[in-house]
Order: C-alpha cells, then structure tokens, then sequence
C-alpha cells in the first residue's frame, strides 16, 4: 500500500515503526476512547505492528502507517480492517498522536482510504464506529462522507456507527 494526499504518505506498515506506535498507543489520551487494553510496550506494539502487516497481506486491506509527507513523521494509522478481527463487515479505522489532532489529518486519510477501499480493494461497504463521546472521531467520519445509522454493539460496548457503500458514497471535496 502507498497512498499518498496533499500531506500524508499513507503506506504498509514495517516492523520498524513498532517505536512510533508505542509513542501513539502510550498516551492514554489517546486509549480513552478504546476498548480496554494493558499499557503497551514495544514487544506488544511490534506484535500488533505484525497483525497488521498479516491483515494487509491476507485480506488485501489493514491498518496502514500515516506519515506526514513533509517531515516523514509517522503520525498514527488509518484503515480498512476486519471488525472484531473476524468480520464480515470491515472497518474503517484510525489512531492519532495527540499532537496530530485538530489538524485535518484524520479526515485526509479517512478519505483516502475508503476511497482505495472502493476501489482497488473492491469492497462493496465500509462502518466506522465510535464512542458516543469522541467527537472528533465521528466528525472525521462526517467529514469523510460516511451517513450515520444510529448505535450498535460491537466489543462488546454500545458504539455511534456510520457507514458508507460504494454506490452511493462521494469522496469530500
């Protein structure tokens, strides 16, 4: 996967960004608006740095490294995945770095994804799915062209969950 926007390089995943995830994953900030998980260290984000390459390999799509283009920062991940890790629906996903936030990033990557999603993956529909809480994240989700459809149970917590079909969905301007 390389994808690149006006700023971003979006692009698989390499067993050396397991560092820059950490930096992610390490603020709780960040985890406040996950499903509970142990405080990661750099074995355990190397391990999920290698379920990520595995989903991109095996499923054609995953969770992919967001970089800024002008810096080559890794900044967080944005993309398509399994939802619940076993589908069938698939996911549109993303974490941030807290000092990426507010900037737009998240909306330029959503979009970017979920138009290679629609079309050189070919799937058919894409969810997104957040606590009711996060605002930022479901106006990422506006923002990128996804409807909202009301809330729904997934990992086990009541969840906002958008959608967006490749018939319909337009890509923002």
């Amino acid at each position: 996967m390389h994808v690149e926007t006006q700023r971003l390089l979006i692009r698989s995943f390499d067993p050396a960004d397991a560092a820059a995830m950490l930096e992610v994953f390490g603020d709780p900030e960040v985890r406040k608006f996950l499903p509970p998980f142990p405080d990661p260290t750099l074995e355990s984000m190397g391990k999920s740095v290698e379920r990520r390459m595995a989903m991109e390999r095996d499923h054609g799509h995953g969770l992919w490294a967001v970089e800024l283009r002008a810096t080559g920062e890794l900044i967080g991940d944005c993309g398509l995945m399994l939802v619940e890790g076993t589908g069938p629906e698939v996911e549109l996903a993303y974490h941030y770095k807290r000092s990426a936030w507010n900037h737009g990033y998240g909306t330029e990557a959503a979009t970017a994804c979920l138009a290679h999603g629609f079309g050189p993956v070919g799937l058919e529909e894409v969810i997104a799915i957040c606590f009711p809480e996060n605002v930022g994240s479901w106006r990422v989700m506006e923002k990128a062209g996804m409807r909202y459809e009301g809330m729904a149970r997934y990992y086990g917590l009541d969840l906002k969950r958008y959608v967006a079909e490749r018939d319909t969905w337009v890509r923002p301007a």
